[in-house]
């Protein structure tokens, strides 16, 4: 790669970048949560239309692959995430959400943006790839892990490399920034429900309230967390608790949710394994029955590999401003299915700076960054064009 193709590059970006940024829009003001992405997988085959993409037959219904061929005998997989969040959207401007009770807090309208961005690009100078490039644009990213089963089904086969993008509030606008080894965390979820024998609250001697044993298996769990934090840097967080509906009936039933986050699988199983031990004996002194929900999908952390950071690294010095490179340092506690995906082969996952002061990922305020979808699409075309 040289410097006159970067500037091609580069040039064809600009170019594109209007219809980048509405496509973006569009995809803000309608967003699908989970692996509801019909709509959004609609909008990516309308846009990519017209390039020489071989677009495949889903796999999962909603998800959207499709591929360049390159001169070469290697594969690297380009991965976006495009399902949306849960959550009322408290922005204003004009491509606000139009669906309430969900939104793009995630910034995944933007990464699909620039994904396609970049099968544009690529498209105009096929001649220049070496590898074939499959992009992979991917449902149920949040709470589900669909990338797993799409690994499962053959989406990465025959990839040596898989790299990802995914924008980063508290990062200066434009900077790239990744690390060799341990990127984020592995982590499951659980939901502990304690069923004791709901009766009027003016007469308690007539039931078993849940509430007090949900109340000690919440502070057995900060005890533990405490602990495996210590020994493990592990974290097991009680993010909600919910019993009871009237200020004068104790309730049947109360339900404990939660994560835990970890970095090898044995530490994760060792949480689980105390989780059940404390809901077990709290609930057995307690006098309630117990059933608890555990899941595993995102129980391997995102490990990039030491080939795929220098790529990132080497690229981002050589063809980016000086300084919007950034070393990464800090292992984020967060959970990613990219995980699924750096199995086995080459890769990384990239942070992309949206901004020091710009909204919080999973902000009800967050929007992704426009001034930053050029470098994005950028970042994707030297990584496909340098593999």
């Amino acid at each position: 790669m040289n410097d006159e193709l970067v500037q091609r590059v580069r040039s064809r970006i600009a170019e594109i970048l209007p219809e980048v940024r509405d496509l973006r829009h569009r995809i803000h003001m309608e967003p699908e949560i989970g692996l509801e992405t019909s709509e959004t997988a609609g909008k990516i085959r309308e846009s990519i239309a017209e390039t020489s993409a071989k677009v495949w037959r889903p796999l999962i219904g909603s998800d959207v692959v499709c591929e360049l061929k390159g001169t070469g005998d290697r594969t690297v997989c380009l991965r976006s995430d495009m399902d949306a969040l849960p959550m009322a959207e408290e922005n204003s401007f004009s491509h606000v959400s139009k669906r309430y009770g969900a939104m793009h807090s995630c910034g995944h309208d933007g990464h699909v943006s620039m994904l396609v961005g970049a099968i544009k690009v690529l498209d105009s100078m096929k001649e220049e790839l070496t590898s074939s490039v499959r992009f992979v644009f991917q449902p149920g990213e949040e709470v589900i892990a669909a990338g797993k089963a799409l690994v499962d089904l053959g989406a990465l086969d025959g990839c040596d490399s898989a790299y990802a993008i995914h924008g980063w509030s508290g990062l200066p606008a434009n900077s790239i920034s990744t690390q060799a080894g341990l990127m984020m965390a592995a982590g499951s979820m659980f939901e502990i429900t304690i069923v004791g024998k709901g009766c009027h609250g003016a007469m308690p001697e007539e039931g078993v309230s849940p509430i007090p044993v949900a109340a000690q298996i919440v502070d057995e769990l900060a005890r533990l967390h405490e602990r495996m934090h210590e020994e493990n840097r592990a974290v097991i967080s009680v993010c909600s608790v919910q019993a009871g509906t009237n200020s004068n009936v104790i309730p049947e039933r109360a339900v404990i949710k939660g994560t835990s986050r970890y970095f090898t699988r044995a530490v994760g199983s060792k949480i689980e394994e105390e989780i059940y031990t404390i809901g077990n004996e709290v609930c057995k002194a307690g006098r309630t029955g117990m059933h608890i929900e555990y899941d595993n999908s995102y129980n391997i952390p995102v490990i990039n590999t030491d080939r795929g950071y220098t790529l990132v690294r080497n690229l981002a010095q050589a063809y980016l401003p000086m300084g919007d490179w950034i070393e990464g340092e800090k292992v984020h506690m967060g959970n990613e299915d990219f995980a699924y995906y750096l199995q086995d082969r080459e890769g990384a996952l990239i942070y992309l700076g949206l901004g020091e002061s710009w909204q919080r990922l999973h902000s009800p305020m967050f929007d992704f960054n426009d001034d930053v979808l050029a470098t994005g699409i950028l970042m994707h075309c030297l990584i496909a064009l340098g593999s």
